[in-house]
């Protein structure tokens, strides 16, 4: 039976095409169509008269359905299905709200936590024209009930490229999965499980290389915590293991193809309590980066304590000084409006933020989003007080202080809508219902 398989692809879920994209070409002979999701409807057409079935992937992301253009496409897709064609989304959305995935977007599957293995047992069920329903970590509705086949465990990344490079496609390496800490706004942790993997330093440098043979010259890394490399318990990080990685990085990359290394900074951070003086030397020495990104996401110990951070923001202070004492610039990640805030946190929040702006940090500013699958996805966000915008356009206006803060706000209210129309049904009545 022939197969072909579509992955609609969005600007804020590319990354995670070119990963699935890299699975399934390296691990199987399907042939992989990327198209747009906003302009990919007339080619599904033609592609699903060429083959026997159809496998219609999607990542989502919980941002992409406040947009009206993304939401309608979503919906429509549902019109494009018959007995040939089937459409699963996986990524973070459909792991954290997979009953909103199923029944109110329409999907016939939701991949729940990674999707590299779960989609080409898909693709092998498909092609031999078995059931995927014994494929594990998929939720589905079946004669009108939730069905979830099960956990499965999670992948080694060595064994699946970063990027499908034969492509000439490349992104940022990922070198870790997994986070250990669980913060209650994340959805890292809660997908991808507590306890962190690395991508090994000699798989790291050979993409690294391919990159770089490819015209790539700016080596970047996804991780959650770029300090986090290597370690095997939270809090205790790996500096002889992170300075191994830039150092086989800088011999066998940089030296050779002309590449430049960036660490610790976009697309990835650091967390405050593992920075120290050694690090940022260190830093310094095999990174072309100037500027370092920091997460702290509040100034108030009640609300770093409630978003299980496990950290102070004293914390943030000292990793403030051994950065700028090493000549970087620091960025600080902070997070207002959280549902619970009083307006003393408020207060201890910007009072961190100006006085780090003051000593020469720029505040990279968000506004709390509602995540489906994390422990405040049911919370309801609150619009800024207009006496913290007020400080906080100061700021801005000085060019201490960025970001997409006010654009997040509305994220946030937008998801609210989506969970009373029902689209969402994590944290959501529709949801309870389902589940009583």
């Amino acid at each position: 039976m022939s197969l072909g398989v579509v992955l609609l692809e969005t600007p804020w879920t590319r990354y995670s095409v070119n990963v699935l994209t890299a699975a399934l070409e390296s691990r199987s002979r399907v042939r992989v169509h990327v198209l747009s999701l906003l302009k990919g409807f007339e080619s599904i057409h033609e592609l699903r008269m060429k083959y026997d079935k159809l496998l219609v992937g999607i990542s989502l992301n919980t941002y992409m359905l406040t947009r009206d253009e993304v939401l309608k496409s979503l919906l429509l897709l549902r019109n494009l299905k018959n007995s040939n064609t089937l459409a699963v989304a996986g990524g973070p959305h459909a792991t954290g709200d997979p009953l909103g995935t199923l029944l109110s977007l329409g999907f016939d599957a939701a991949v729940i936590g990674e999707g590299e293995e779960s989609f080409l047992e898909i693709a092998a069920a498909l092609t031999e024209g078995d059931d995927i329903h014994r494929v594990r970590g998929l939720a589905a509705v079946i004669d009108g009930k939730p069905l979830f086949t099960g956990t499965r465990g999670r992948i080694s990344l060595d064994d699946y490229p970063p990027f499908p490079h034969w492509r000439g496609v490349v992104n940022p390496i990922e070198i870790a999965r997994g986070c250990p800490y669980g913060c209650s706004y994340c959805q890292v942790s809660y997908m991808h499980g507590f306890k962190q993997r690395y991508r090994s330093i000699e798989c790291i440098v050979e993409y690294a290389a391919l990159a770089a043979k490819l015209g790539f010259r700016d080596l970047r890394f996804i991780t959650p915590n770029g300090l986090g490399y290597g370690a095997e318990e939270p809090g205790k990080p790996r500096f002889d293991v992170i300075e191994e990685l830039l150092e086989k990085l800088r011999r066998k990359v940089v030296e050779v193809y002309g590449a430049r290394i960036f660490y610790g900074s976009f697309p990835s951070e650091v967390r405050p309590e593992y920075v120290t003086e050694e690090f940022a030397r260190m830093l310094k020495k095999y990174a072309s980066n100037k500027r370092v990104i920091v997460g702290a996401q509040s100034g108030s110990e009640r609300v770093l304590k409630a978003i299980r951070r496990g950290h102070t923001i004293d914390d943030v202070y000292e990793a403030f000084a051994a950065l700028t004492k090493a000549g970087f610039r620091v960025d600080v990640d902070f997070i207002l409006g959280f549902p619970w805030e009083s307006e003393d946190d408020y207060n201890e929040t910007l009072k961190a933020i100006e006085r780090l702006a003051s000593m020469g940090a720029v505040i990279h500013l968000h506004s709390f989003i509602p995540l489906p699958g994390t422990p405040l996805a049911a919370a309801e966000p609150r619009p800024l007080p207009n006496w913290v915008k007020r400080r906080v356009g100061k700021l801005i206006g000085s060019g201490r202080a960025y970001g997409a803060w006010m654009s997040q706000e509305s994220i946030s209210l937008k998801i609210v809508e989506l969970r009373k129309r029902g689209i969402i049904l994590t944290g959501s009545k529709h949801c309870r219902r389902w589940s009583a």
